[in-house]
């Protein structure tokens, strides 16, 4: 019976030293990767305004399809560093941090917080 509390308050203690906070992921809370996820969003909408800027229609002659993808995706590494940089967010936590902010939605979620604040607004008025 000792033998079964001894190993029940090691569990617990193993337990809860290894609990911390569950927002949490790689030293960053879930408000900051929020953050972080939205930037990238309008970084990558940035990097693509750009681009088109650059060349014709793409698909057409002329077009440059080649070289558009490659401006994109060099815009889009610049300005997804700048982002990172702007925020001291490691530069390899950027993949893992946009890609949980797809899965969980973080943009829908934000839109309808948006729209929410503004209806409250025009209420307050």
């Amino acid at each position: 019976m000792k033998f079964n509390i001894i190993l029940t308050l090691i569990a617990s203690a193993i337990f809860f030293s290894c609990a911390g906070d569950p927002t949490e992921r790689n030293g960053l809370a879930l408000e900051k990767r929020k953050k972080v996820f939205m930037e990238l969003r309008m970084a990558e909408q940035k990097a693509g305004r750009e681009a088109l800027k650059s060349f014709p229609k793409p698909g057409t002659e002329g077009g440059g399809g080649v070289m558009f993808r490659k401006q994109l995706r060099d815009l889009q590494m610049k300005y997804w560093n700048e982002v990172l940089d702007s925020n001291d967010v490691a530069t390899n936590l950027g993949d893992s941090i946009f890609t949980e902010g797809i899965k969980n939605k973080w943009a829908q979620e934000m839109k309808k917080a948006k729209k929410e604040a503004k209806r409250k607004e025009r209420k307050s008025h």
